[in-house]
């Protein structure tokens, strides 16, 4: 994805980023691309905290995409770690024209069917989407971290402002 793309995808996941933290319940949710490029997050606080989770997510959906190739799986579907007080959810969102991540932190309040539940109605909303429903440019190696960086301030700074 280009930056040129990013202030409309970042406005058009913001609603349905959203419906699903409040509707699920859940207390983190970042939604990245394979690279990491981070397009809507809510709940973090810490720009380094996004940054952190973003670049372990995009390596773990890698990882497991790598793992369901080997054992002639034809996707992998999710990832589930329950720690004492957290548990994180991390799954491939299929749009038309890309496979985005999405990492969720979740507490008590809530539950994994709960957060199934919920994820199976946010992917449809986000594959329905009109931003999703033409190519989208890829960014270059020479503008990687430019990029990364690009979507980590149109996030953050956009979620300082409305604090």
């Amino acid at each position: 994805m280009i930056i040129a793309d990013l202030p409309r995808l970042v406005e058009a996941l913001k609603p349905p980023i959203a419906d699903f933290v409040r509707e699920s319940r859940s207390r983190i949710a970042l939604l990245i691309n394979g690279s990491g490029q981070v397009l809507a997050q809510h709940g973090f606080t810490r720009s380094y905290e996004v940054m952190n989770v973003a670049s372990l997510a995009a390596a773990a959906h890698a990882s497991a995409a790598a793992l369901a190739e080997l054992t002639d799986a034809s996707r992998w579907t999710h990832l589930h770690h329950a720690g004492k007080e957290r548990q994180l959810f991390l799954a491939p969102v299929k749009t038309p024209v890309a496979e985005l991540i999405l990492v969720i932190i979740f507490d008590e309040e809530t539950s994994l069917g709960i957060v199934q539940l919920y994820f199976e109605q946010l992917t449809g909303t986000i594959a329905a989407l009109p931003e999703f429903q033409e190519a989208l440019a890829e960014t270059t190696e020479q503008h990687f971290e430019r990029d990364l960086e690009a979507g980590l301030r149109n996030v953050i700074t956009d979620e300082g402002n409305r604090a």
